[in-house]
């Protein structure tokens, strides 16, 4: 079936839609403000789920994307909804959600979503990290029981789609990601083996930098983290390296080329005040690379003669590089989204009350009228068609109750559970082929 026309799902009280902040649009800061903190996700999620209009959210957050899906009530004015739940949870982001937000609805949102986890949708085209980001939004969903029938099925086949596009296309050959091109960057910029680097941050892309920088033969390596414990790990892995804790960063400035930095906080973690005497007697070059968001180095550090910062959006040129060299699979990768796509369209098509509740009844019915036929000899002709009605009237009989069931329901949580009846029927009673008919 064509996707997006003549689905069964868009005919019915409920619908997914997707409401997002990106990087399409949105530059880094501005975007910052509206990242989430895991307590902020979860509340936004359970204030959602109170609203006996939602049967399902998700909240995305990475780098270069906030991102929140929902499966809810049609002519809502989900803008307003969101906005207010944001407003709960951070006064601060609802202007630049207003100003930023973009939606998608139907398949629409499914596509974009299969799109996301291919990493189709990613600054760095193809990208793997995005697919592990992806899966924890949907545990994180799961966890605060925010996900239920619909979004088991729509991330599960995400998760299907962006693992098929990656094994059968080279849209990820090279394993580029935001952190290799922060190296890449520093690695035209200045000599890495002569060179000593700090990098900020133990988590997996500051990690990812640490190695690639170990790789590239960097002269030394700090790592600086909250939990200096961390960092320590984080040089055994790599096998070199020298941990200190985020209070010593200003004392070691004095001696390193090259920062990259990529933390977790919600505030910069190099600030202005500290570093300040630090960089005023410096006169060597000094580049630092913020590949965090929010940001993780103060901007105004930027006034000090000898340094240089880049961040994520300064990428974009070796992005767009990046993305040249790997278009060439896009096709591929586009016509393996379209199928899953396709796919999951054709599911919620059959999960469409009255045409799921038709086909049963109609086969239920040709069933009684078969066994009739078949078993008219033995009652005489003339009581053929009193048995046929008869088999006929005890068909309708007995899915009286499972119709009605189908049927409906005010309850909120019962959605879910019709979905499930109707996927089971679906499984029970007929094939893909007849669903899809």
């Amino acid at each position: 079936m064509a996707v997006g026309a003549g689905v069964g799902y868009n005919e019915s009280l409920m619908e997914i839609s997707l409401h997002s902040v990106t990087f399409h649009d949105c530059p880094v800061q501005h975007r910052e403000k509206v990242s989430f903190t895991e307590e902020q996700r979860r509340n936004m999620l359970r204030a959602l789920m109170d609203r006996p209009d939602v049967g399902e959210a998700a909240i995305l957050q990475t780098c270069n994307r906030s991102e929140i899906y929902l499966y809810a009530k049609k002519n809502i004015d989900w803008s307003k909804v969101i906005s207010e739940v944001i407003e709960q949870n951070n006064p601060e982001a609802v202007q630049i959600w207003h100003k930023y937000c973009k939606q998608k609805r139907g398949i629409d949102a499914a596509r974009h979503l299969f799109n996301v986890s291919a990493g189709m949708n990613s600054q760095m085209l193809g990208e793997n990290q995005i697919l592990s980001q992806v899966k924890a939004a949907y545990l994180e969903s799961v966890e605060c029981c925010a996900s239920r029938f619909i979004f088991h099925r729509l991330f599960h086949t995400a998760f299907r789609a962006g693992k098929t596009v990656r094994t059968q296309t080279d849209i990820s050959g090279g394993a580029v990601s935001i952190s290799l091109a922060a190296v890449e960057l520093a690695r035209e910029k200045i000599k890495l083996d002569s060179s000593t680097v700090m990098v900020i941050g133990a988590g997996e892309n500051a990690e990812l930098a640490a190695g690639y920088l170990v790789k590239q033969g960097v002269g030394g390596l700090i790592i600086a983290n909250r939990n200096k414990s961390h960092a320590e790990e984080l040089c055994k892995r790599l096998g070199r390296g020298r941990a200190i804790p985020l209070s010593e960063i200003p004392r070691a400035l004095k001696d390193v080329d090259l920062v990259i930095a990529s933390t977790g906080s919600d505030e910069p973690v190099v600030n202005y005040e500290d570093v300040e005497s630090v960089l005023h007697r410096r006169r060597r070059p000094l580049l630092m690379i913020d590949i965090a968001v929010p940001r993780d180095i103060d901007e105004r550090i930027s006034q000090f003669g000898c340094v240089t910062i880049a961040n994520i959006d300064n990428l974009d040129r070796r992005i767009a590089a990046n993305r040249g060299k790997r278009s060439s699979e896009l096709p591929k990768a586009e016509k393996i989204i379209d199928d899953f796509t396709g796919k999951f369209a054709d599911w919620l098509d059959s999960l469409a009350v009255v045409p799921a509740v038709a086909r049963l009844t109609q086969k239920a019915t040709e069933m009684a009228r078969a066994e009739a036929r078949r078993y008219a000899k033995h009652f005489g002709l003339k009581n053929a068609k009193k048995l046929e009605q008869f088999a006929e009237s005890l068909t309708k009989k007995l899915l009286h109750g499972p119709v009605s069931f189908l049927k409906g329901s005010n309850h909120k949580d019962h959605s879910s559970q019709q979905l499930r009846s109707l996927d089971l029927v679906n499984k029970m009673f007929f094939t893909d082929d007849e669903v899809g008919r």
